[in-house]
């Protein structure tokens, strides 16, 4: 697969994290978008539409989870990777329910992370936005 067709919406309210990745990302090959925040993703997302959407669960102003629910009404075939610190299995499960394609917790692996983002792609051209399971 090539990543280079690929873009992806980064949505991280910490600057230094959202740069690293967003760095990782376009290493890797993808065409990355950063916002800042829920209300800035959610402007970029009408603006365009994305392959993949990476974003933090615990965000100032509109949480991951709000941000995940606003979205699939804009692009409800666009997965969406959630990131957390949060080890609470129960907010995870929430973020599943709620449509995002998998969760990761930070500290991520790169390699992961790609891995994922290879996966989540594939399935949304085959029509499927879910992973199944948690990282």
């Amino acid at each position: 697969m090539n990543e280079e067709n690929h873009s992806v919406l980064v949505v991280e309210d910490d600057e230094a994290v959202r740069s690293i990745l967003a760095l990782s990302l376009e290493h890797a090959g993808y065409n990355v978008h950063t916002a800042s925040d829920g209300l800035e993703a959610l402007d970029e997302m009408k603006q365009r539409r994305f392959d993949i959407v990476v974003t933090d669960y615990q965000m100032q102003g509109m949480d991951g989870l709000r941000f995940l629910s606003l979205s699939k009404i804009l692009w409800p075939n666009t997965p969406v990777v959630m990131l957390s610190a949060d080890q609470s299995e129960e907010v995870a499960d929430r973020a599943m329910r709620g449509g995002a394609f998998t969760w990761l917790h930070k500290p991520y692996d790169r390699t992961v992370l790609l891995q994922i983002l290879r996966l989540a792609i594939r399935h949304s051209l085959h029509g499927s936005t879910h992973a199944g399971a948690n990282q």
